[in-house]
Parts: structure tokens; sequence; C-alpha cells
């Protein structure tokens, strides 16, 4: 039998698929919520605040519908606090600032329509250093607005899995 160039591509190609499936590798999936939070409400927020516009795609994507907190039955998502804000790490001989913290600040708890509590007070706090070069000043407020993205992607995330563990938790 005589081989073509394209079948040792193709035998690696399957190989390296097969390692993949044999190591454990899997796409990550979407948040499964309890079915207590299957219609949820978002509270004590900006509507169109990027986090919370984020926060109720992902809701969504997770299967939970997004309703008003008058709308019956459901849970509330109650927001308490949402600030970004941005430290200064270190300075340099020249009295400038070499390096900056921007810190993404939420608190949050979970009730039902009656009251009860589903989630108790919670705090997340996140952060991101990056680097102040005089040279690329131009590109230092992308660069801070692009890390700004990311920390509120990785909040809608942080918040997804503490959502997720309330069920997951061990009964006291």
């Amino acid at each position: 039998m005589q081989l073509t160039m394209n079948q040792p591509r193709v035998a690696i190609l399957l190989l390296l698929i097969t390692l993949l499936s044999a190591c454990g590798f899997h796409l990550a999936k979407e948040a499964q919520l309890p079915a207590t939070l299957s219609r949820i409400a978002v509270q004590g927020a900006d509507p169109y605040s990027p986090l919370v516009v984020d926060l109720g795609k992902a809701l969504a994507r997770s299967g939970s519908e997004l309703v008003e907190a008058n709308a019956g039955p459901g849970a509330i998502f109650r927001l308490g606090a949402n600030s970004v804000r941005t430290d200064v790490l270190s300075v340099g001989g020249n009295a400038r600032a070499n390096e900056y913290s921007i810190r993404h600040h939420v608190e949050f708890d979970v009730v039902a329509a009656d009251g009860k509590v589903l989630l108790a007070p919670q705090v997340i706090e996140l952060s991101r250093d990056f680097t102040f070069d005089a040279n690329q000043a131009l590109g230092i407020a992308a660069e801070q607005d692009l890390l700004i993205d990311e920390l509120r992607r990785d909040m809608v995330q942080a918040i997804l899995r503490r959502l997720q563990a309330r069920d997951q938790a061990p009964a006291n």
C-alpha cells in the first residue's frame, strides 16, 4: 500500500484528537442554574449598566428568564455594590506611576419573591494589574478599557459560578 502525502497528516490529526479526548479535555459549558433561579430579576442597579446587560445575557444562556421584580414567583438578584476603580501600585524615580491595578468590586445576594434568602450576601473582587509605559501613552487608555471589559466578563462568570454552587453546597 502506498501512502499519499495527506495520510500521515490525517493519522497525526486523529492521534491528537484521541489524545485530547482521553485527557478529559472538554469545552466549557454554560452554568447549570438551579430550578429556583429559572425566573430571576435584577434589582438595585442601573438596568443599562454593562455588568447588568452582560449578566442578563449570561443568565438567559444558562436557561433563566430575566423578569421584572414584581412579575410574580421567582428569585431576585439584589446588586448592592458595583464599582470599578484604578489604584497606583508603584511610582518610578520620576514621581510618575509605573504600575496600576484595576479592581472590580461587586456585592450581591439572592432572595425569593417572598423574601426568603436563597443566597446569603456575597462579595467578589477581581483585579488586573498593568504597567504604564510613557512611550506608549496612547495605547494605555485602550488597554485599560480592554482590561475593564475582561474584568466584567470574568465577574459575570464568577457570579454565575456562585449561583450554580448555591444548590451544591453541603447542608448544615
